[in-house]
């Protein structure tokens, strides 16, 4: 399956699955992809990033949740160098990248590798013949790709950073507002470290509150959008959780949105997500933030979140 709002890419791209064997089916969107995945189980997607109806991100980040990924293998279409960090929790379901531009020969070797497969070469005129490579990669290249930040990291600031927070620990703030613990993360993230937010609040609030301008930010939310996690889907957000740790590195979290995902799960569900991304931050000697209102919760699940954390009053000062 190709899938590509333009209809000269989706004509081009079919031709050249034709003369490498296999049978092509097409759709022009994101929600038509969607629909024709369940009905027709395809092989293999090749799925565009960039399209109006919604972005390959969401489309791939649905795809996941409804388990359509489990049988089928996805690849992106895409002109940028840089895929950056939409891909955080979609790495399982990727099986690689085609960059635009590109020819018969390069296609059909990425299709044989990802389908494992020597096909029945159809019997046809070369594509080349009709499709000059010239025409071919001219019209490839009016679709690009949107630029994307560079690793997601902050500028520096010249100023000392306030707040030293140990690499492998994870640090629970009690606050009724997650003010305190977006003032800590804030300060990491200015200070040559990279940063994941998840967030109940939109990310456009955070920006303009916070001054962040690159650091990758999860919205909570049951929205479509290429930034955001279904909250009930708690082991997607566990996964791309998990692997931002694991290739950042020395990064540091920040989760504001503790309340709303045990509304939308339970209190055991999200406990052993938390136990499962404070592992992966110890193990890979990163940091957790976590911004809870203590007034949410009871006392026992207070003390189990409490535990194997270091707490951090709101109302304390700035000199932790």
């Amino acid at each position: 399956m190709v899938v590509d709002d333009n209809a000269a890419i989706l004509e081009v791209v079919s031709e050249l699955i034709s003369a490498a064997g296999y049978l092509p089916i097409t759709a022009t969107g994101g929600k038509e992809c969607l629909d024709m995945v369940a009905s027709e189980s395809p092989d293999l997607v090749l799925l565009d990033i960039n399209m109006p109806d919604m972005d390959g991100w969401t489309v791939l980040r649905t795809l996941k949740e409804r388990g359509l990924a489990d049988n089928t293998k996805i690849m992106m279409l895409t002109a940028t160098t840089e895929i950056g960090t939409d891909i955080f929790g979609l790495q399982d379901v990727v099986s690689g990248y085609i960059r635009k531009p590109f020819n018969n020969d390069e296609l059909g070797a990425r299709l044989k590798e990802v389908l494992q497969d020597q096909p029945n070469v159809v019997e046809e005129p070369k594509v080349e013949k009709e499709l000059p490579k010239k025409s071919f990669f001219s019209m490839l290249r009016k679709k690009e790709e949107p630029p994307q930040h560079d690793g997601g990291m902050e500028a520096p600031i010249a100023s000392a950073k306030v707040y030293e927070l140990r690499r492998g620990f994870a640090y629970l703030v009690k606050e009724t507002k997650p003010q305190k613990a977006f003032e800590i993360f804030q300060d990491q993230v200015t200070h040559n470290i990279q940063g994941l937010c998840v967030t109940r609040q939109h990310p456009t609030i955070i920006r303009k509150e916070w001054g962040l301008e690159k650091t990758p930010i999860i919205w909570l939310s049951n929205q479509l959008g290429k930034v955001y996690v279904n909250p009930s889907n708690i082991g997607i957000l566990s996964d791309t959780i998990v692997r931002f740790v694991e290739k950042s590195g020395d990064g540091v979290i920040l989760i504001d949105g503790i309340e709303f995902l045990i509304v939308n799960n339970d209190f055991d569900k999200v406990l052993r997500m938390l136990h499962h991304i404070t592992e992966a931050v110890m193990e890979n000697r990163s940091r957790l933030i976590l911004s809870v209102d203590p007034r949410t919760l009871e006392v026992r699940e207070l003390a189990l979140l409490e535990r194997n954390m270091e707490i951090i009053e709101g109302n304390q000062p700035s000199h932790q």
